[in-house]
């Protein structure tokens, strides 16, 4: 796996070490983001004890299991029993060189407390009375719960004050991409992410295949196909077998425009309570779904509409999930006949819409504006709120008394002047309702044709390649 892309994060945990006193590093992200590989790339030249938990084992078992795995690393370790976890971590002091920095790794911490406080409490004390006051020790908690690792390690009462850096690890943009997919088509690369999202391990694995199709019809269109059963992985271990995560996700992926949180409880069957309130938040803790809020509504504005984030999570339930018993059965080419759809093309220029959401920090630079201050988001007004309704997926409302708003297509033909009567309509309800001065944008995969060109409509037109530079 690459690692270009992550060297702000390789330096920010390289500079744990150089402090003068003990310090403690907390790194939480989606599974497959490359968690674990960031961390042995950043302390590879340096003294490591690594320790991994096991999912959905007991107490007993993981306090076991993390003896064994010290007694592996140090052959000489006498410890072999434990009763709780302070004597097991206390096991550790013997095997620290005080001559030299001592990295303690532990990875899927969650699994390891088993969702509880009980590590996290004899942490606090063996850290407070023992490891923190050597000046040569590291200490990183890695963990794939979102929810768990913010909750009950970041913001912990135990913990608090004590964590000297956290490192919310996120998906690759398009110019990590690029990187990383060195020597493939602009095409491929943004193909590649509208099917995959930037996630460093599904990116990799194609590698070796001639093209994106012929990769993703191996690998997640027949038997033993790594992203056959992806899904199931991961979604397992993030929320083990609670049915309500999978059916709000279910019903996203037919939703691509989103719901709002009573349409959502009623499509999915789910009591809207505060159970719903705890899976919605656990999802977005996940980065598997966005509640997105109107960007001239308040943070705490109860009018959300939730989208089906995660990319591979979008593919799986739009085209993976559908065909499990063609895959099992084992038909060929089903991806191959899928990409000549209009049901795909459909769904990549929505995936497209969603990539260029996840990069406003980019088109700002790229628009020119990226130094005056702004908000982005989106603009929706149900049709209960207006007559018609209107959604527009990415504006900008800048300081500057203007409202930048995007058009985004991803078509494979040339966008003509039709497109300009679409714009006009959500132009007049934002001059209506803003009463600022409307920068129009374009955002387009394929070229505008002289006509449009010729309007003189759109104030800038940019080429998703500009994305990749």
């Amino acid at each position: 796996m690459t690692f270009i892309g992550r060297s702000t994060e390789i330096k920010k945990l390289r500079s744990l070490v150089k402090l003068p006193h003990s310090t403690i590093g907390v790194i939480y992200g989606r599974r497959r983001v490359g968690k674990t590989t960031l961390v042995k790339e950043a302390f590879k030249d340096h003294n490591v004890l690594s320790f991994e938990g096991l999912e959905g084992q007991s107490k007993q078992k993981q306090i076991r299991n993390f003896l064994s795995q010290l007694k592996i690393q140090r052959p000489d370790c006498k410890q072999c029993k434990a009763s709780n976890w302070s004597e097991a971590l206390l096991s550790l002091l013997p095997h620290i060189d005080s001559s030299s920095s001592t990295i303690i790794f532990i990875d899927e911490f969650q699994w390891l407390a088993n969702y509880r406080n009980d590590l996290i409490s004899d942490l606090k004390m063996v850290w407070d009375q023992y490891l923190s006051k050597r000046n040569n020790i590291t200490l990183i908690l890695c963990g794939s719960i979102a929810s768990f690792m913010k909750d009950k390690v970041v913001h912990s009462k135990a913990l608090y004050g004590r964590t000297h850096l956290t490192i919310n690890l996120r998906p690759f943009k398009l110019k990590e991409i690029k990187l990383m997919l060195k020597g493939r088509s602009s095409q491929e690369i943004i193909e590649a992410s509208l099917c995959l999202g930037g996630i460093p391990k599904y990116l990799d694995l194609f590698q070796s295949y001639s093209s994106l199709h012929l990769g993703l019809e191996e690998l997640a269109f027949s038997r033993n196909g790594q992203l056959v059963e992806e899904f199931d992985k991961i979604f397992l271990s993030h929320f083990g077998k609670n049915e309500h995560y999978q059916q709000i996700m279910q019903v996203l992926a037919k939703h691509p425009y989103g719901l709002s949180r009573k349409e959502l409880a009623k499509k999915a069957k789910i009591p809207e309570g505060g159970q719903l309130s705890k899976e919605l938040s656990d999802l977005q803790s996940a980065d598997f779904i966005m509640g997105q809020t109107p960007f001239h509504h308040t943070v705490n504005s109860r009018d959300i509409r939730y989208i089906l984030k995660d990319a591979y999570c979008r593919f799986y339930f739009s085209f993976i999930k559908p065909n499990l018993k063609e895959i099992d059965y084992g038909l060929e080419n089903i991806f191959l006949d899928i990409v000549n759809t209009p049901a795909y093309y459909s769904w990549l220029g929505r995936s497209f819409e969603y990539l260029c959401m996840d990069h406003g920090k980019e088109l700002a630079e790229l628009l020119g504006f990226s130094a005056v201050k702004y908000r982005v988001g989106p603009y929706f007004k149900s049709k209960s709120q207006s007559a018609k309704g209107v959604q527009i997926d990415l504006l900008f409302d800048r300081a500057d008394n203007v409202i930048t708003i995007c058009e985004m297509k991803y078509r494979s033909s040339h966008i003509g002047v039709q497109i300009i009567e679409e714009i006009k309509k959500k132009q007049e309800v934002l001059e209506k309702t803003f009463k600022k001065t409307i920068h129009k944008v374009l955002i387009t995969k394929s070229n505008p044709t002289r006509e449009l060109i010729d309007q003189h409509y759109f104030h800038q037109i940019i080429q998703v390649e500009q994305l990749l530079i």
